[in-house]
């Protein structure tokens, strides 16, 4: 079996609410095959970066280059980035990127 890369946005209070529910839509568009090549297939490494203090489309690219910079992670761990506030007194958005297992 291989492994693909990936990036996620998800917009949550924190990074594990936001990972959970990447987690379940993945399960629910893909299954729970262990090698269905989504985010489900990964385990949220603890901490995380935080590339800029309010979403927009700087910091989407910012985490962009920070995963491709980390050479996308480890296969079957997702990385957390911060990537922001939305709005003043919104959550945050979150990206996770990682090796899935495919």
């Amino acid at each position: 079996m291989g492994a693909c890369n990936f990036i996620q946005f998800k917009s949550a209070r924190t990074a594990q609410h936001a990972f959970d529910a990447l987690v379940a839509e993945a399960e629910w568009d893909h299954g729970h095959d262990p090698y269905n090549g989504t985010i489900s297939t990964t385990r949220l490494k603890r901490g995380h970066a935080t590339v800029a203090e309010e979403w927009g489309e700087a910091a989407r690219d910012a985490a962009i280059g920070m995963a491709d910079a980390d050479g996308w992670g480890e296969k079957r761990e997702s990385r957390a980035i911060d990537c922001g506030r939305i709005g003043e007194a919104g959550p945050h958005m979150w990206a996770f990127y990682g090796w899935a297992a495919c």
